[in-house]
């Protein structure tokens, strides 16, 4: 079986690099991208579509043809609370002592949400666990930090967390053969 993850699209978020803001398309080089993402998709055969409930992977499903898929919270991307939508300069300023204090342990520091790495990983491998068990090969459309988190479902060494960027409308293939779990490929465009 085979689970791919796509990221969304290029968002207004993403160009003013404010963190986890679910925003719509607003430039045609998103559209673009996907465009690209969408024939690399051809080669697959999928059995179900997941998305996450923010907008931005919503229309990226949307967007890439699939119009029956099923919102699955555990996609989202991981949770800022009061922060999310701030400019990530603003997070790296406000929260500077706090995130020096923590730098050898990064995976476990809450953010201002009360989500870790360690928590986004977790919900992450539940679902790409359940969907292990139905066996199907499936599209998930997300975001950059979940999948980044899915990639430590198999790596399981978080210490690499920062070492890996997804671009938007990035593949990212995972085959899983006998429980044997495998990165196929990563951010391919």
């Amino acid at each position: 079986m085979k689970i791919i993850l796509v990221r969304h699209g290029v968002s207004a978020a993403n160009i003013t690099k404010q963190d986890s803001a679910s925003d719509v398309f607003n430039n045609k080089s998103g559209f673009n991208v996907l465009l690209k993402t969408r024939r690399s998709l051809e080669k697959f055969n999928i059995d179900h579509v997941y998305s996450s409930s923010l907008k931005e992977a919503k229309q990226t499903a949307d967007m890439l043809g699939f119009k029956d898929y099923t919102v699955d919270e555990r996609l989202d991307e991981l949770d800022l609370g009061p922060y999310k939508g701030e400019l990530y300069e603003q997070f790296q300023s406000k929260y500077a002592e706090f995130l020096d204090q923590h730098t050898d342990d990064a995976a476990s520091i809450k953010f201002p949400g009360d989500e870790s790495r360690e928590d986004l990983i977790k919900r992450t491998s539940e679902f790409l666990d359940e969907l292990v068990e139905k066996g199907e090969d499936a599209l998930c459309v997300s975001h950059n930090l979940t999948i980044r988190a899915a990639l430590f479902w198999i790596l399981e060494y978080t210490k690499n967390f920062d070492n890996f960027w997804i671009e938007n409308g990035a593949v990212t293939v995972f085959d899983i053969k006998d429980g044997k779990k495998l990165i196929e490929s990563i951010n391919v465009l």
